[in-house]
């Protein structure tokens, strides 16, 4: 298996970064026969209030928009912006902010646009304080987006992506199993693999790279990160069923982004981290930034005395580059690579009774990874909205496990291509898109003794056609179609609507198709934790699903108040899906293809309000209904998935912003849980898993050019109870560390420093 890992890494994955490379290269080529282009042109302004006394004073949050609003931004921290506009001016821009009178210019050059708000009459009771939202809900998206921004990841220790939605009602992120510390999101009820994760519109952590991806992220290199419920836009491809989840890095021309950043991060468990990142702006055309990562676990945690480690130790290493280039004429362009090294080790302490010949069971996960990318993208300045993009990835992964005496090994090559191409009609409040698409996939992988091949070829066409009705009614209707090498033809089609009764309450809409190749191990890596053996009854066959959804947003005035309520249910329905039944045998885990319904119904409510000056409240409720045809049991509720979940979020900061309190509290709903072994005494479970509660609390101190924060995480100290099954004997068969439902490392202390310079 070894020789045949690193032949495939030499022979075939480098050859396609090799090419990759090229091709950027290739790209850059382009740039210099571009300089003669007609220009760009970006627009810089200020939104501000003035106050009783005169003075004027930046509001943040407000939304800016071209008519007929299919380019939007809205002002950071200072009450600032810049927005792309068509070289052909003048155009129409609007700035609205809650509270305000809306107020439409006409912008006819580059300069810097100034504009001053009119608080409205109704609200003049209101105290309306300009301040940037942490969690915004877009009203002008016709797709239902939540945007995380940094405010709201700081919140909380935020190390990596699985830790940045400790504060969002609408992702669930739990561990998979009790010895690998490997976590899976859920959303909409239904597992991460159901939901697309891209960097910057462009898909990742596919295959192999979803077992252990959500760690591969650092929180302090994320701009933001923008969740989409419900099927996604057809421009990024066919695998989006329950919704999609895009981070946004940190841009080296964006002049609110440090020119140095330094974030350490230490636990009293032992965990330490250090991230950082330089930018460098060459002139008004290049400008680039270096990310670095580290991680270092070496202290053995066992929390309840079971001899098993709470937390994996081990180290990671994730280097990152990226290059922006702006023509300031036709062209634009960026590019860069990732590199990572991620070792885990879990398993038996070492100081573990031995109870046979095999030693201590022990686990170990090793993740090498590298990645390359580019972007090319052209604006044709003689009309409006039209563009054309151009993106190339490739990457390589190499997994190696380890489970007591099974081992799991798989290498992945990827290759993704796409073109869009868009513009409007005779009238610009009729968009299109139209895009082509190539994907490239071959994933070796060894279960044991078994070794087989997987590989996939992807070509693919797409079209998106937007109507926007005067700001009130706005439509997207895209369908694609794929020719999958191994299943043939994929159609997806996808609609969204979005009708906006007033500035302050729009409802929305949406239906669409997902289409996925499941992967029986990596969906399922938890299943390696336990002595069940893996029982294949059926050819793998791909998964097919339904994605409906409904959504309403209202702002409004309580008690005087700023506040605003959101309200959505989704239904998932699958045609088709690879099952993993752990309830037919207590010796067995069975996979088979669905035969019968399946289904999820996700309902979630969410209310925001600012309680007083500089202290917001967040309440949430969900309720997911998620059930399967398993057989032999007919139709009952998927294990591990949480019927009811709430949450509430109080953020709090002086009139100064020098000191923050962020304090949240979680309700975890009862969970059915898996059937296991059917002796009492080894450690047969009950039906469900209890209810229970999770407290996090973090309080940050700002000064002229750093800060320093720390908290608590699990603040009752709350942990599952015996969460790996028979652990004096892990080499019996009635062993089983994979049925997590709760906390597993208990209370988290920590402490960190940001150190910036701008």
């Amino acid at each position: 298996m070894e020789k045949i890992r690193y032949k495939l890494i030499s022979s075939v994955s480098f050859r396609l970064i090799r090419r990759t490379i090229q091709s950027i290269a290739i790209m850059l080529i382009c740039i210099g026969s571009y300089h003669d282009a007609k220009s760009q042109v970006l627009i810089r302004g200020k939104v501000v209030e003035i106050s009783e006394k005169g003075t004027e004073q930046g509001l943040a949050g407000a939304n800016v928009y071209w008519i007929p609003g299919l380019q939007a931004t809205v002002t950071d921290a200072s009450g600032e912006f810049k927005i792309d506009a068509p070289s052909e001016l003048p155009l129409t821009l609007v700035i609205s902010f809650v509270g305000f009178k809306n107020d439409t210019i006409r912008v006819g050059d580059n300069k810097f646009i100034k504009v001053s708000l009119e608080k409205t009459i109704d609200l003049s009771a209101v105290e309306i304080q300009a301040r940037q939202e942490a969690t915004v809900v877009s009203t002008i998206q016709p797709i239902n987006v939540e945007k995380i921004t940094q405010q709201e990841l700081q919140k909380a220790a935020c190390c990596n992506l699985s830790e940045s939605f400790e504060t969002s009602p609408t992702v669930n992120v739990a561990y998979k199993d009790a010895v690998t510390g490997a976590k899976e999101i859920q959303m909409l009820g239904l597992a991460g693999r159901y939901t697309q994760i891209m960097t910057e519109n462009i898909p990742t952590n596919r295959g192999i790279g979803g077992v252990y991806g959500l760690t591969f992220i650092p929180g302090p290199w994320m701009e933001s990160i923008q969740v989409t419920k419900g099927s996604g836009s057809v421009a990024n491809g066919y695998e989006s069923t329950t919704g999609q989840i895009n981070i946004e890095y940190l841009k080296p021309d964006v002049i609110e982004t440090p020119r140095f950043h330094l974030n350490l991060f230490g636990e009293t468990n032992g965990n330490m981290e250090i991230n950082s990142y330089l930018k460098k702006r060459f002139n008004d055309k290049w400008s680039s930034m270096l990310f670095v990562h580290g991680n270092y676990m070496d202290k053995e945690m066992d929390h309840n005395h079971d001899q098993f480690l709470d937390i994996p130790t081990g180290n990671q290493i994730n280097i990152g580059n990226r290059w922006r280039y702006h023509s300031r004429k036709k062209l634009e362009s960026q590019f860069g690579f990732n590199i990572l090294s991620d070792v885990r080790e879990g398993g038996q302490t070492k100081d573990a009774h031995i109870h046979s010949s095999n030693g201590l069971y022990r686990t170990k996960v090793e993740n090498r990874r590298a990645e390359v990318y580019g972007k090319l993208g052209f604006i044709y300045p003689d009309k409006l909205f039209k563009s054309l993009g151009n993106i190339i990835k490739a990457e390589v992964h190499d997994l190696q496990t380890k489970f007591g005496l099974r081992n799991y090994d798989a290498v992945q090559s990827s290759l993704q291509l796409q073109s869009i191409y868009q513009n409007t009609f005779r009238k610009t409040n009729h968009q299109y898109k139209i895009g082509l698409s190539y994907l490239y996939e071959n994933l070796d992988q060894n279960l044991l003794t078994e070794f087989w091949t997987y590989t996939e070829h992807v070509p693919g066409l797409f079209t998106e056609y937007t109507y926007n009705h005067i700001d009130k009614f706005t439509l997207i209707a895209g369908l694609r179609q794929d020719h999958h090498s191994q299943f043939g033809w994929v159609t997806t089609p996808r609609l969204h609507m979005k009708y906006s009764f007033s500035e302050y309450f729009i409802a929305r809409a949406s239906a669409g198709r997902g289409f996925r190749v499941p992967y029986m191990i990596a969906d399922n890596i938890s299943v390696l934790a336990s002595s069940k053996a893996l029982d294949l009854l059926d050819k793998v066959q791909p998964e097919r699903a339904w994605n409906y959804g409904l959504n309403a947003t209202k702002k409004f005035s309580l008690f005087n108040r700023e506040s605003s309520l959101s309200a959505d249910f989704y239904r998932t329905v699958f045609s088709d899906q690879l099952i993993m039944d752990p309830y037919s045998d207590s010796s067995r885990i069975l996979f088979y293809n669905l035969d019968g319904q399946s289904f999820a119904n996700s309902f979630q409510a969410t209310f925001n309000i600012s309680l007083m000056h500089n202290l917001e409240l967040r309440l949430a409720y969900k309720s997911d209904d998620v059930k399967i045809t398993y057989k032999g049991q007919g139709l009952i509720r998927k294990p591990l998935v949480a019927k009811e979940r709430a949450l509430m979020n109080l953020a709090f900061k002086t009139g100064n912003d020098l000191w923050k309190l962020d304090y949240t509290l979680i309700m975890e709903g009862k969970k059915r849980l898996p059937l296991t072994f059917e002796d009492a005494e080894i450690g047969a479970l009950p039906d469900y898993s209890p209810q229970f509660y999770i407290m996090h609390l973090q309080l940050t101190k700002v000064f002229r050019k750093f800060e320093i924060y720390g908290g608590v995480e699990n603040l009752l100290d709350y942990t599952q109870d015996n969460p790996v099954i028979n652990p004096q004997n892990p080499f019996s068969t009635d062993f089983d560390a994979s049925v997590i439902w709760g906390p597993i490392d208990g209370r988290r202390v920590y402490a960190g420093l940001r150190y910036n310079i701008y």
